[in-house]
C-alpha cells in the first residue's frame, strides 16, 4: 500500500462517508444535546462506517482483508505499536466539540470498551432492537475513528520516504489536536499565502497613510 493506493482505495471512500454525515447535520444539529438522538439513517451511516473500519483495521495491522480478524486482534497490534492514538485529540471543525473515540480502549476488553464499535456490532446483528445504539454520538466517533486510523495510516506508509503525509483533499469535519506532520495540505499552503498577502497589502496601506 503506497499514499496513492491509500487515497484511491479509502480515503476517497472516507470522504463519502463524512459529506453524509454532514448532510444530516441539516436536519439534526450536531450538539451534545443531540447526541442520543437516533434513526434508521444513523444506522446506515455506522454499518458502512463500521465495515470500512473494519478493512483499514486489518490492513493496518498488516493482516490480509480475507483473514478472520476481531477487534481484539486489532487492540493487541495497535495498542501495542500506536499506544498515543488513545491520548489523540480530534476537533470537530466549526462546532465546539472535541472527541477521543480511542480514549477507553482497553486490551483486556477490546470490544466493550468502545462504546461506538459495540453500537456498530449491536445494530448489524440487530438492527430493530438495537436501533436505540444507531445515535449521533456513536456515529461522530466511529467516523472519528476512521478519520484517525487513515491518518496514521498514511503517516506509517509514508515515512522515511518522499511522500507527502497529508491527504491532497483534507476532511471538511475533523482536524488533529497536536499532531505533526512533514507537509501541510495544498488547501492550508493556499491559505496561508493568502493571509500573507493580505499582511503584506496592510503594511502598505498604512505606509502610504502615514
Amino acid at each position: 500500500m503506497n499514499r496513492k493506493e491509500l487515497s484511491q482505495n479509502h480515503w476517497k471512500y472516507y470522504l463519502m462517508l463524512e459529506k453524509r454525515f454532514v448532510e444530516s447535520i441539516e436536519f439534526v444539529e450536531l450538539h451534545e444535546d443531540n447526541f442520543d438522538a437516533f434513526s434508521n439513517g444513523y444506522a446506515l451511516l455506522i454499518q458502512a462506517i463500521g465495515a470500512e473500519l473494519d478493512t483499514v483495521f486489518k490492513e493496518f495491522c498488516g493482516f490480509t482483508t480475507t483473514d478472520r480478524k476481531t477487534i481484539a486482534d486489532y487492540a493487541q497490534y495497535i495498542l501495542t505499536h500506536t499506544q498515543d492514538i488513545k491520548n489523540q485529540k480530534i476537533s470537530v471543525q466549526e462546532y465546539d466539540i472535541e472527541i477521543q473515540p480511542f480514549m477507553n480502549w482497553d486490551i483486556n476488553q477490546p470490544g466493550q470498551s468502545l462504546q461506538w464499535w459495540g453500537a456498530f456490532t449491536d445494530v448489524k446483528h440487530d438492527r430493530y432492537e438495537q436501533l436505540k445504539q444507531a445515535k449521533q454520538e456513536n456515529v461522530l466517533n466511529i467516523l472519528g475513528a476512521l478519520y484517525l486510523i487513515e491518518m496514521l495510516y498514511l503517516k506509517k506508509i509514508t515515512a522515511g520516504t518522499d511522500e507527502l503525509d497529508v491527504f491532497d483533499e483534507p476532511s471538511n469535519l475533523f482536524t488533529l489536536k497536536n499532531w505533526t506532520s512533514k507537509a501541510v495540505p495544498l488547501s492550508k499552503a493556499f491559505a496561508v499565502l493568502g493571509e500573507m498577502f493580505e499582511n503584506d497589502n496592510e503594511s502598505v496601506n498604512r505606509t502610504f497613510d502615514v
